[in-house]
């Protein structure tokens, strides 16, 4: 299902090979979350709870030397030097750990590059950043982002917690058009689910001020980190800049902020698009789906093609 809203307002609808376009389907967003740690972050150093230029061990103080070096700021724009899970000995993509095993296991790996030296994705990184939010707040992460970043934003549908089925729909991921036995796998952090609606009020949220203070916006959305990643047409949703959470490119030859997803069985996309004032989500039952083509499909039927 996609929708776009702003001024050129179209509805959901029904891709092939992906569940019914029903407002109340709720999905994993997966890599969409790392926008919300970033506002976390943001809040919080708008409230004078943290500095975005504090050292990782300010909070993380057991950690290994380079969390000296690396920077709030480095783990938000993946500049830390931060590696992936798999590149820790021992790491098992099956295995259920807590936070803190899954910090223990990250600060065993040696960082791919000096923070501040160049740009390198890492979900790991934003683990650490979610512990960091917990500790500046004062609250379990999860209930910051619903009392101070899902209720603000009117993200009635959204959860941090599996959807169990009462009163709502949630998507079964797929493989090539078929279903994906059992659930998702374990996954080190926090999974958001919602639906396409709310992160398009998220998105919408966001961008105009409702959320953030512009300052805060400013740097969000800031071209801080070149990612030395080549956009390939049609192939990749790489930007060539990333601000906190988000990269800043175009999507569809207009400019955008905006974040792939994928979890195994699941496609998420989520851009804002400043000169028309829309917010877009793209969300998908299938890991094989054509995510470009619906795209384009959905600035066609908005008139942005």
């Amino acid at each position: 299902m996609w929708t776009v809203e702003g001024p050129h307002a179209g509805a959901l609808v029904t891709v092939d090979g992906l569940v019914p376009a029903a407002p109340e389907v709720r999905f994993p967003v997966a890599s969409l979350s790392k926008q919300f740690a970033a506002v976390a972050v943001l809040l919080l150093a708008e409230r004078g709870a943290l500095e975005l230029h504090q050292p990782v061990s300010h909070w993380l103080p057991d950690g290994p030397p380079w969390w000296r070096e690396a920077t709030l700021h480095h783990l938000l724009t993946h500049t830390s030097g931060t590696g992936h899970w798999e590149d820790a000995a021992g790491f098992d993509a099956t295995a259920t750990l807590s936070v803190e095993e899954y910090l223990a296991l990250l600060a065993t790996v040696e960082p791919r590059s000096r923070p501040g030296i160049r740009w390198h994705y890492s979900n790991p990184g934003y683990l650490m950043v979610a512990r960091i939010v917990e500790q500046a707040a004062g609250q379990p992460y999860t209930a910051f982002l619903s009392e101070h970043l899902f209720t603000p934003a009117g993200m009635g549908s959204t959860t941090t917690a599996r959807p169990d089925g009462t009163g709502t729909s949630t998507a079964r991921g797929h493989r090539d058009g078929e279903p994906l036995p059992g659930g998702l796998p374990p996954r080190p952090g926090v999974r958001v689910w919602s639906t396409a609606g709310d992160l398009a009020r998220w998105t919408r949220a966001l961008h105009t001020g409702d959320l953030l203070g512009w300052e805060s916006r400013a740097v969000l959305t800031a071209p801080l980190a070149p990612t030395g990643e080549e956009r390939v047409l049609g192939r990749s949703f790489f930007g060539p800049h990333y601000g906190y959470g988000l990269y800043v490119g175009t999507v569809g030859n207009h400019r955008a902020y905006f974040h792939p997803g994928q979890n195994p069985g699941y496609l998420t996309f989520a851009a804002w698009l400043p000169e028309h004032h829309a917010a877009m989500v793209v969300l998908a039952d299938d890991e094989s789906a054509d995510l470009h083509g619906v795209i384009r499909q959905a600035l066609a039927e908005a008139g942005l093609s």
